[in-house]
Order: structure tokens, then sequence, then C-alpha cells
């Protein structure tokens, strides 16, 4: 009774080992499934952030090709113009592989299952060459050239297994689109010549993207002709080494079956040696699509980066060649656009706390004050009707902050003529810059203060120049137009 007890426990143990070893296998099918569809969604990020940068290097050839036209429309802007070199359109983009390939329809086919394996791999390959034609340095690349290499072989195999299965059963099954019976119907044949082509233009695009990237990086690396033969011999080694259950074992399974008669025994290592090679084959996919999804991550990381700093730089462009050209079409009119009162406000200057003031014994000299003066630290805001353009009066003075001929900050004119125009920034009133629209020009000039002297001047108009430019809290003192009757439509 206890021997017969014992043999249905080992029985049900032997049951239990096979559904867990079925269920490992079946999770690990999903995991490779569930990578590489985040390996063709993080490749498709890519490639849209790619056509962003595309996108933008247009738009900066544009705004830059409108501030030459626009500077060309003054004495001064026609002889730089004469004198320097014109803006060139960027290059066209390099597109190596077509993204509505007509391949693509093969995956939505309800194929068999053989058929579906060998298209995702195919597809996995596509999806790594891709990620390869990304590569921006040469580590990258030489990780995403590995991976490609091996998932080539990987191909390659597969076809083999396929064709020598297909041999043996009959080929003429048709199939249909899944979801649409309009299409066409597909034999078995035609979508395995069809993938065969598909991985043949992969090849030749993977081919391409290193003579590419060989004259990029530093340093050569042989063609994909030169070193496929080589590698196309190791793997095939490596194949006819593992379909022999008994090679793929260690040497001392191997010892171990030669001495042993027990055939429940040779049964259990060689189910079990299954599993473990099925497993392996999909870890060693995980972590090629790990290290692929990667590297994609790092790269749009980097690209984000760029983006992010190109779309402030193109914002600053657009400003300016909008601020010269308000200022142009100011200069074609017989007299300058009404001013309109706007508020009374106290620049507080963030970093120190101080107040911008004119000077007690120098009343056209600015210089910056612990104490909040009611009149000397008190200014008058005005707007160019029609324009962002602004105008800063002080109240003790009732002269206009602009900027001298020899380049200096001052606040001694006594009209708000061009080179008293003024532009805040779009950031909010309590932490603001302000930029001389007349400095360079006409290309604007950001206010700096200079703590060491304590001296004010006008900076570069560029972005690296906006970020040393002083920060302003505005205090607005009032805003109503009725207690200032004398500033309004002055």
């Amino acid at each position: 009774m206890s021997s017969h007890q014992t043999h249905q426990d080992h029985v049900l143990c032997q049951e239990k080992i096979r559904e867990d070893n079925l269920a490992a296998r079946r999770a690990a099918a999903e995991a490779v499934s569930i990578s590489r569809e985040t390996l063709q969604t993080t490749v498709a990020q890519g490639e849209q952030l790619q056509h962003c940068e595309n996108l933008q290097e247009r738009n900066r050839y544009i705004v830059t090709k409108s501030a030459r036209i626009i500077r060309g429309m003054t004495w001064s802007g026609w002889m730089m113009n004469m004198f320097s070199k014109d803006t060139e359109p960027p290059p066209e983009n390099r597109k190596l592989y077509n993204q509505s390939d007509d391949d693509d329809d093969i995956f939505k086919l309800n194929l068999p299952q053989e058929i579906q394996d060998f298209a995702s791999i195919v597809r996995n390959y596509e999806f790594n060459v891709k990620l390869l034609d990304q590569c921006d340095n040469e580590h990258d690349f030489d990780t995403c050239l590995e991976i490609c290499d091996s998932l080539r072989l990987c191909v390659q195999q597969a076809l083999e297994d396929l064709t020598l299965s297909s041999s043996s059963s009959s080929s003429s099954q048709e199939y249909k689109m899944m979801g649409n019976e309009e299409n066409n119907v597909h034999t078995t044949k035609s979508i395995k010549l069809r993938l065969q082509k598909k991985f043949i233009k992969v090849k030749q695009l993977q081919q391409s993207i290193i003579q590419q990237k060989n004259s990029k990086f530093k340093g050569t690396r042989q063609i994909l002709e030169n070193n496929e033969q080589q590698q196309q011999q190791q793997q095939e080694s490596k194949i006819s080494s593992s379909k022999n259950v008994v090679t793929s074992l260690n040497p001392k399974k191997i010892q171990l079956w030669a001495n042993t008669n027990d055939d429940v025994l040779k049964e259990r290592i060689l189910h079990q040696e299954e599993h473990i090679n099925a497993l392996q084959e999909n870890i060693t996919e995980l972590l090629r699509n790990g290290i692929s999804m990667g590297v994609s991550l790092e790269q749009q990381n980097q690209l984000l980066d760029k983006l992010d700093v190109g779309a402030d730089e193109l914002r600053e462009e657009t400003k300016m060649i909008t601020r010269r050209a308000d200022r142009l079409s100011h200069r074609s009119l017989w007299r300058k656009p009404p001013k309109d009162f706007q508020y009374r406000v106290a620049f507080q200057h963030v970093t120190s706390q101080q107040f911008l003031s004119i000077e007690p014994h120098n009343k056209n000299k600015l210089s910056l004050h612990k104490t909040l003066h009611p009149d000397m630290s008190v200014f008058d805001i005005y707007e160019r009707r029609g324009s962002k353009l602004i105008g800063i009066q002080n109240k003790c003075t009732g002269t206009w902050l602009g900027l001298s001929l020899l380049g200096y900050v001052v606040c001694n004119s006594n009209k708000f003529g061009n080179n008293e125009e003024w532009e805040l920034d779009d950031e909010p009133m309590n932490k603001t810059r302000i930029l001389c629209a007349s400095a360079h020009w006409g290309n604007g000039g950001w206010l700096e203060f200079d703590a060491k002297t304590e001296t004010f001047l006008i900076g570069d108009y560029g972005l690296d120049s906006k970020k040393n430019a002083a920060l302003w809290s505005i205090i607005i003192l009032s805003n109503n137009a009725n207690d200032d009757n004398d500033k309004r439509n002055i």
C-alpha cells in the first residue's frame, strides 16, 4: 500500500513539475511578447522625436531667413547682408527606411504559430536596426550593432527551421487578413517569401547604416558582408551542437546519462533540458530587448533636452524678429505711434532686494538703493500702441530710461524715442528680465547688473545672455489712469 502511495505521489509530483514548467514558459513567452511591443513603441517614439527635431531645424531656418530679410530693409542692414553669408537651408533628412512599408500587413494575418514566431523575430530585428540608425555615440552604436548581428543570425536560423518544417507539410493553406474579408488571400508560401524579402531589406538597411556610421565615428568596422560568413559558420556550429541533446548537457550530466540505464531518469533529464533551453532563448531575447530599450530611452532623453533648449532659442529669435519688425514699421510712419500709460511701478532687484533709483546728486545715473524713495525710485510704464515695446519714465526727473550713443544705460532723455524702447520678458512680474530693444543694431540686449562695480550694462540678446541677466520684481504702485490724467495718450 505504501509502495502504491509512493508511486502515486511521484506521478503527482511529476505532473506538478510539468505544469510549473509550462506556466514558466508561458510567462516567459508573454514577457518576450510584451518586450517586443514595448521596443516597438519605444522606437516609434524615437522616430517621432526625430521628426520634431527636423521640424525645429526647418523652423529655425525660416526664422533666421526672416531676420536677414528684415535686417536688409535698412541701409546698415543691407550693407551687412552684402558682406555676410546667406542662410543655408537645413540638409534633406535622410530616411533609409520607409515607415509605411507594404509588408507590414503580414503581421495582421491570422497565421499559424510557427510563422507568427518567425514574423515576430523579423520585426524585432527590424526595430533594432531602426534603433541602430538613431545612435548618436559610438558606445550605443556598438551595443546596438552587436544586438542586431545576434538577431540577424536568429532570423536566419528561424528561416532554416521554418523551411524544414514546411517541406514536410502542405504549403497550400490559405489565410486572410483579420477583420477584413475583402483583402486578397495569402498562402503560406507567399507569406514566407514576403518575410524573406523583408528580412533581406532590413539586412541591407543595417549594412547601409554601418557604412554611414563608419564615416562618422572614429575607427573602422567590418562591413556586414565581410564578417557575415564567419558569424554564420559560428552560429551553424552552435546550432548543430544544440540539436544534439547529449552535447548540450554539461560534462557531469553526460557522464551521468551514460552510466545510467534508467529510462525514467533519461526522460526526466530530457524534459528538464528542453525546458531550460526554452527559457534560455526567452531570457536572451529579453536581455537584448532590455538593452535596446535602454539605449533608445537614453537617446530620447538627450533629444528631449536638445529640443527643450532649441525651443527656447527659437522663441527668443522669434520675439527678436517681431520686435525688429515693429520698430521698422514705426519708422515708416510720419510720426511715432501714441503711447499709453500702463502703471506706476518700482523695480526691486531680486538678488539684492534693493530698488532701482536715480542718484540724488546725478539724476541721470542709475543705482540701487536699500529703501524705496517715493520719487527717485518710482517709474511710470508706457506702452507703444500696437506692440509690446514699453518706455520707462522716472517720476522725479520726468526723463526716460534708455541707451546712450556710447552704449551706457542712462536716464536722461526728454522723449520716448527708439533708444528708450524696452521689453519685459514673458515671465511673471515678480521675477522677470528687462531687454533693451535698441541694443545691438535692433536685435536687443538684456539688462545686466555688475555687483562688483555696481554698474548697469547691456548684454547680448541670446539665450545664454538671458540667463545672466538681472532678475527684477516689478511692484505695481498704481494702475489707475484717472490718477494720472496728464500721462494718458501723451
